[in-house]
């Protein structure tokens, strides 16, 4: 599983980068290919000192960061010998997973979000993207402040995402906090999912339609379609920026009459940890992750390795 915006932080991966020569050679791949594209290192981005403990939400950095996180991530699995059987992405993950199953080139892929980047920070106003800790019932005792957001993610049955204009968003986390429901606003300054960003969708189109697209080696698991994708088409990678991510269903469709292990290689273990309160028990089903805001990656590598070769 590839996860979206929202989910990065700095020093992700730091003691991987620093000591497996597996994910140091994709993350230098990777930093070789938007160096230039963002005039400045990308590595040296992510794991600035000085930066720890602030909000890393930067759009030209967080995106080609999140792919190349994931992208070293796939490939230290690949190098123990794991082969998935579906890649699956939520949001912006949904381009890792097609690269990942190589319907996307490495170079096409970065330079892709780098552009996409470039596009929405220019020409789109701000936004504010908040996780809400309950169930959308709510929606319905706030609904003079939801009609001014959007739905834009549901996680699991307690958790769903809204984006809107900041001031709206403010207002309607203020009334949520002084009824004692939880919320938490993302490193995420930009309105995807939503009508905001609705004026690029020909400059994207036309973007992507410069990207030769091949068949994918490995099926695909749209967090937006909820199912297996059938064809990549161009128009696939602006539906799942501008429309709502259901991850809840995509799981429970995914889970039906199979077992399954869900790798979660995003930075954060956000959707291992939304795929414990989707699943049953005794569905079968396993969420395992490996990085965490915590550190320990090596530890934390290890850990997996005998977790998933414990429920093979």
């Amino acid at each position: 599983m590839f996860s979206g915006q929202g989910s990065q932080y700095y020093q992700m991966g730091k003691e991987l980068y620093e000591n497996h020569k597996v994910f140091n050679y994709w993350m230098d791949a990777c930093n070789e290919i938007v160096s230039p594209l963002i005039k400045t290192s990308l590595t040296e981005i992510i794991y600035n000192k000085d930066k720890r403990g602030e909000s890393f939400d930067r759009l030209l950095h967080t995106n080609p960061a999140l792919l190349s996180i994931q992208y070293s991530m796939f490939h230290v699995l690949k190098d123990l010998g794991i082969q998935p059987d579906y890649v699956l992405g939520y949001s912006l993950g949904e381009i890792t997973a097609a690269m990942a199953s190589e319907v996307l080139t490495l170079e096409d892929g970065l330079s892709f979000v780098t552009d996409m980047a470039d596009f929405v920070e220019e020409e789109t106003p701000k936004a504010t993207m908040l996780a809400i800790m309950a169930g959308k019932e709510i929606v319905l005792d706030y609904s003079d402040l939801f009609s001014k957001c959007w739905i834009i993610a549901t996680n699991f049955s307690g958790s769903f995402v809204v984006c809107g204009l900041p001031e709206n968003v403010s207002s309607l986390q203020n009334a949520l906090r002084q009824d004692g429901i939880t919320t938490q606003e993302l490193p995420v300054n930009n309105g995807f999912h939503t009508p905001i960003i609705d004026d690029l969708e020909q400059k994207f189109k036309k973007r992507v339609k410069e990207i030769k697209l091949s068949d994918a080696k490995i099926p695909i698991i749209s967090s937006k379609e909820y199912d297996i994708v059938q064809e990549v088409s161009h128009d696939y990678f602006w539906e799942v920026i501008r429309y709502p991510v259901n991850f809840q269903t995509t799981v429970k469709n995914t889970v039906k009459n199979k077992e399954c292990i869900f790798i979660d290689l995003g930075p954060s273990g956000s959707l291992a940890t939304s795929v414990k309160y989707i699943v049953d028990s005794n569905s079968g089903a396993v969420p395992l992750q490996i990085l965490n805001q915590y550190g320990k990656n090596l530890e934390a590598l290890e850990k997996f390795k005998a977790n998933f070769s414990a429920n093979q």
